[in-house]
């Protein structure tokens, strides 16, 4: 099976650059188109409470994110691979699938750290839940403990 559009999940951490490594190798094998992606976090809600947001925490968040997105389109440009960015609020699961139904992805590509099984039961995980929810391939890219 061909890839042609291949959605990669990035945050910044050594998972997306995983992410980024092992897709980028994946378009540049099939002359894939990639989207990359990252969810800018939403604070909780809390019933009652109004929650603003700081201007410096809002600025802290879209540095993040552009960082996120850079390292990951630098990444892509040194392998000749074509790309687009997408930074969007939101939990990264919805983002992702978001973008992937949008974008009509043929692959959803992010890092994944081992957790162990009461980590995992409690916690989820974005790899966990992407797999259960895309409707399309998710591959995952591996992280050992030292590269966190």
């Amino acid at each position: 099976m061909a890839f042609q559009r291949i959605l990669i999940g990035v945050d910044g951490s050594r998972g997306g650059e995983s992410a980024t490594t092992i897709g980028g190798e994946m378009a540049a094998a099939m002359g894939a188109h990639v989207t990359i992606v990252h969810a800018v976090p939403l604070p909780p809600a809390v019933l009652g409470v109004d929650q603003a947001i700081s201007d410096e925490s809002l600025k802290w968040l879209e540095d993040s994110a552009l960082r996120a997105v850079d390292v990951a389109g630098e990444m892509l440009d040194r392998m000749g691979v074509e790309h687009d960015r997408v930074i969007r609020p939101g939990g990264a699961v919805d983002v992702i699938l978001d973008v992937a139904d949008e974008r009509n992805a043929d692959a959803i590509i992010v890092g994944h750290r081992g957790l162990g099984a009461m980590r995992r039961f409690i916690l989820g995980s974005v790899s966990s839940k992407l797999a259960h929810h895309a409707r399309c391939a998710v591959v995952l890219a591996p992280v050992t403990e030292d590269e966190t």
